[in-house]
């Protein structure tokens, strides 16, 4: 004879011992969603919002998972981290993309900063169907004259 089997009691400890395995920290899920958030923040640096934003709702969340005089848990550190490590790489790679940009047109003689903007104004025409005077008020050929003009080219 089993006695186990019969044992009520038996029964209602095995049930209170899965509630007990299935609490969690209830700071771990804003944690989580935190570190995804700061993930996120770094696969979209080359745009310019998205970092910015998935980043400070991480930075917030990772704070929030903390909780009242709790440690901070590894995930949220994780978190701020990447959040922050999002939102400085938008600045490097856009520096980059803006160095390059000016070392490249500062190449270029003042012919040839002229003949970019008209094809400038070409591309654009052809691709969207837009007159950039009528847009934007000025054309990428006007611009580039008065830019070559500022360089003395």
């Amino acid at each position: 004879m089993d006695f186990n089997q019969s044992n009520p009691y038996q029964q209602q400890n095995n049930n209170l011992n899965y509630q007990r395995q299935s609490i969690r920290n209830p700071g771990q899920t804003f944690a989580i969603i935190s570190l995804i958030l700061g993930i996120l923040s770094i696969f979209s640096i080359f745009s310019i919002y998205p970092p910015f934003i998935c980043g400070s709702i991480a930075i917030v969340l990772a704070i929030l998972s903390k909780g009242y005089g709790k440690k901070m848990l590894g995930i949220a550190k994780a978190g701020i981290i990447t959040a922050a490590s999002g939102m400085a790489l938008v600045f490097v790679v856009f520096g980059i993309m803006i160095s390059v940009t000016i070392k490249f047109l500062s190449s270029l003689s003042g012919e040839q900063m002229i003949e970019f903007g008209r094809q400038m104004d070409e591309q654009i025409e052809e691709q969207f169907g837009w007159d950039m005077e009528e847009l934007a008020g000025s054309s990428y050929e006007d611009v580039m004259k008065m830019y070559a003009d500022l360089l003395g080219k």
